[in-house]
């Protein structure tokens, strides 16, 4: 009967703490990664950088105080390009330019146990370490740009073949931050991560927000 009774308590105690838990995060960062593209003929090297932000969502479950478990998304984009005048034609009012253009498209996965460590009613430190899966398409080309002034019609014509290089990577993802909440079920919150695989590694600082059920 005693054990029964310890049984019902533990079970009550930990569904009162137990929750599933949803967030959105923004973060600005830098990457360093390998797709440097050359056109050597025309002097030209782009190497893709981070410019607007990562943008990220998770779904978690608080297993207790201390302990949950967490499943995120993250996309972000690299972009680099460079253009040089070619000619222009007043009398048709046609624009040439030369554009060079190299992009990296990220989507990732992470799954990562959460640490909570509550350091008063407000404040709450939260440390995930996981493992993330990341789908990296890159693209890179050259091409001859042709925009009519007069009637603002565009054209774009491939000089030469596209550079790919696409790839799929596991890796590893840590993260160290702080929450404050504003309502009972409401945080608001900062954090810095780092993730690293054999393609590329993202070091950012997020803000974000979450919701307790």
């Amino acid at each position: 009967m005693k054990k029964t009774l310890l049984t019902i308590l533990a079970a009550s105690s930990f569904s009162a703490v137990a929750a599933p838990y949803v967030g959105l995060e923004y973060g600005f960062g830098t990457t360093d990664h390998d797709f440097e593209t050359t056109f050597k003929s025309d002097s030209v090297n782009l190497n893709p950088e981070l410019e607007d932000g990562i943008f990220g969502g998770f779904i978690g479950y608080q297993l207790n105080d201390v302990w949950g478990i967490e499943l995120g998304y993250s996309q972000f984009d690299l972009d680099d390009s460079r253009s040089r005048f070619e000619s222009f034609d007043p009398a048709t009012g046609i624009k040439k330019e030369m554009e060079w253009d190299s992009s990296i498209k990220a989507k990732q996965i992470t799954l990562a146990p959460v640490f909570n460590y509550a350091l008063n009613q407000k404040w709450s430190a939260k440390v995930k370490a996981g493992l993330t899966y990341t789908q990296y398409d890159a693209h890179a080309g050259k091409y001859l740009e042709t925009e009519n002034e007069l009637t603002d019609h565009e054209s774009s014509v491939a000089q030469g073949p596209a550079i790919k290089h696409d790839s799929n990577e596991l890796g590893a993802m840590v993260s160290v931050g702080a929450e404050y909440r504003i309502f009972p079920q409401l945080t608001i919150g900062a954090n810095a991560k780092y993730q690293l695989d054999s393609y590329a590694n993202t070091a950012s600082i997020n803000l974000g927000s979450t919701y307790y059920f």
